[in-house]
């Protein structure tokens, strides 16, 4: 079997690897967090730079400011994003509210927002999360009532990810009571200074910033609706898969790898260096195979996206639970390694490796984004082993003991039950 490349493919990654090399600076650090301005300042010309090279949606035609590419081209693409540690100021839009608006939005839609996105001119935040709607995202409470041709938005979304200034939100809200609760959600675009919206910071670990996001009576004319009413949670859950899935992951991963191994090549210990260790050269070598089926992972993802006219949707991707797995192990190990060393943080002149391994360890004690670990297994144990879900009807005993109480579940003996 062929994992290789075609020349053109090549010729695309050599073209995305010469431009980062002439636009970042020398001293360029992709594990600094985009807190000040000036730093946000950088990134939102470097975007735009990438946007007028085709670079940001390289899978959108042409005339909306892509490249026309295929789904390995993007690949590549996203694979160089990854190893140089850019993180976008619109990753949102380019991954989630981008494809969203383009497989469902109107013509006119597609026109108004999609060259944005794609010039890197403007940033999204995605509205999903509430404080009782994360994984389950059926169980949204933020309505949107009815009023002549408008919707009136009341709600509150929580752990919105964004260290920018977003100009465009893409949010979810339920505008019908229905049983079951995922068909009565439509998803909204409106704009950030629409009235009645209020947005408070709320840091994270990792160096991260979210938003809590209040709707207070926000009016959004039904021009704002993206794809059909009531079909909200569809549409959403099928552009998520954009959001799980790319090479960023394993190419960043790699670089980080590399940069430890060069760490442990130059720090001594009792004098001689980290590399000489047997242990430490078993661990290096152990943490460069799960970066390897972390990397196959992601590239089979983006195979199958590119034949989901033959194949059909997109049936499982195993480089998300490869994310999960690998990186808290792997980032816990390097903290043992550098001792009292890994306490110290970012900016601290005694700090190993500029502080960056303190910073990725926080990030992995809460991985929740794009679904928590658990949602994921329960994804891969129906799809890709074919286990049987736990029967409905058992769900309210089960929530019952998960609060602690005692619950008695009667199972039939008859035959079929």
């Amino acid at each position: 079997m062929d994992f290789g490349f075609s020349e053109e493919q090549e010729k695309l990654r050599q073209e995305v690897h010469d431009f980062y090399v002439k636009e970042l600076p020398e001293d360029f650090d992709g594990h600094v967090s985009h807190l000040s301005k000036e730093i946000q300042s950088f990134y939102r010309e470097l975007q735009k730079k990438h946007g007028e090279k085709g670079y940001q949606a390289p899978g959108w035609p042409k005339e909306i400011g892509g490249l026309g590419l295929g789904e390995l081209e993007i690949g590549v693409v996203q694979e160089q994003e990854g190893y140089w540690l850019i993180t976008w100021p619109d990753l949102i839009g380019i991954h989630i509210c981008g494809p969203g608006i383009f497989l469902f939005g109107t013509e006119e839609q597609k026109n108004r927002y999609l060259p944005e996105i794609a010039n890197g001119q403007k940033v999204w935040y995605e509205l999903f999360t509430e404080p009782n709607a994360g994984t389950d995202e059926a169980n949204q409470e933020t309505r949107a009532e009815k009023d002549g041709d408008d919707y009136i938005i009341n709600g509150q979304k929580i752990y919105i990810t964004g260290q920018y200034k977003p100009d465009w939100f893409y949010c979810l809200a339920r505008t019908a009571d229905t049983i079951p609760k995922h068909r009565g959600i439509t998803l909204f675009v409106f704009p950030i200074d629409t009235p009645g919206v209020t947005i408070n910071p709320l840091p994270v670990m990792g160096g991260m910033l979210t938003n809590e996001i209040f709707l207070d009576n926000v009016r959004v004319s039904k021009e704002n609706i993206v794809g059909q009413e009531n079909r909200g949670f569809y549409h959403a859950m099928e552009t998520l898969e954009f959001e799980r899935s790319n090479t960023t992951g394993p190419a960043a991963r790699r670089r980080e790898l590399q940069e430890f191994v060069q760490f442990c090549k130059e720090e001594k210990r009792n004098g001689k260096p980290l590399i000489k260790d047997p242990q430490v050269r078993a661990k290096l070598a152990k943490m460069a195979l799960d970066l390897e089926v972390f990397r196959l992972a992601a590239w089979r993802t983006a195979w199958r996206f590119g034949e989901r006219e033959r194949l059909g949707p997109l049936d499982w991707d195993l480089s998300g639970l490869f994310s999960r797995m690998t990186g808290e192990s792997h980032y816990v190990w390097m903290m043992n390694l550098l001792g009292p060393y890994a306490q110290l943080k970012m900016g601290s002149k005694w700090a190993k490796l500029a502080g960056w391994v303190e910073r990725r360890w926080q990030v992995t004690r809460s991985m929740h984004y794009a679904g928590t670990t658990e949602a994921i297994k329960i994804v891969l144990a129906g799809r890709v082993l074919g286990l049987p879900r736990i029967p409905a009807k058992f769900n309210p005993a089960i929530a019952q003991a998960l609060k602690g109480k005692e619950v008695q579940i009667v199972v039939s003996e008859k035959k079929g039950s």
